[in-house]
């Protein structure tokens, strides 16, 4: 009985401290320069609660080549940085997606034309292809994107709509599912500034 009660208190614990993001409340500050993961777990079989865990140790870039009419974009954050606001929800998420293998969650995305990336940017392309590095796998990829001009930057939004299995991630049940049941979907955002990924400034710049 006192297990029982310890499980339950424990799961009351972390329902409260789950937060219950809705999906129309912005995730990130206007001015942010981040990655988040956003899902939903079912607590005590009937409370669907968001989960969301968000870093902004972020390292963006555009590697080009050497004749400066190609480029990828490459996007990384460590593992360990994600931020949900449950220390022991973060505290599972290295060994969840296997930091020990692929410490960095990194997208690459494939070669394009400099051409390609301004039209992008007008949003006349609102999507790029490329590879995700997570969970010890390389999973190919279609992030939807949009733009939009700030005050003083560009801001680059992304998302990727997949889920845990796809991505060969096994997301653990808590107490056998009795107090969290998590779902498959998993949904990856990007919020990222222009002026803060390094090499972007070639794309409009014809020398």
């Amino acid at each position: 009985m006192k297990k029982v009660f310890v499980i339950i208190t424990t799961g009351i614990l972390l329902l409260l401290n789950s937060p219950l993001v809705f999906p129309e409340e912005p995730i990130f500050a206007p001015k942010e320069h981040c990655l988040a993961y956003k899902t939903v777990k079912t607590m005590f079989f009937f409370a669907d609660v968001y989960v969301i865990g968000k870093s902004c140790d972020v390292t963006a870039k555009m590697n080009w080549e050497e004749s400066g009419e190609k480029a990828q974009v490459e996007v990384s954050v460590p593992v360990k940085t994600l931020d949900s606001g449950n220390p022991f929800r973060d505290g599972d998420i290295p060994e969840i997606l296997k930091a020990d293998l692929t410490p960095n969650i990194r997208f690459v995305s494939e070669w394009l034309e400099k051409s390609a990336w301004a039209k992008m940017m007008e949003g006349q392309l609102p999507e790029v292809s490329g590879d995700l590095e997570v969970s010890g796998g390389i999973f190919p990829v279609k992030f939807a994107l949009s733009f939009s001009k700030q005050a003083g930057f560009l801001l680059v939004e992304g998302q990727l709509k997949t889920t845990f299995s796809a991505l060969n991630v096994d997301v653990p049940l808590v107490a056998g599912g009795l107090i969290a049941d998590p779902q498959d979907e998993l949904e990856l955002q990007l919020h990222l500034r222009l002026d803060k990924i390094a090499g972007a400034e070639k794309i409009k710049n014809n020398k």
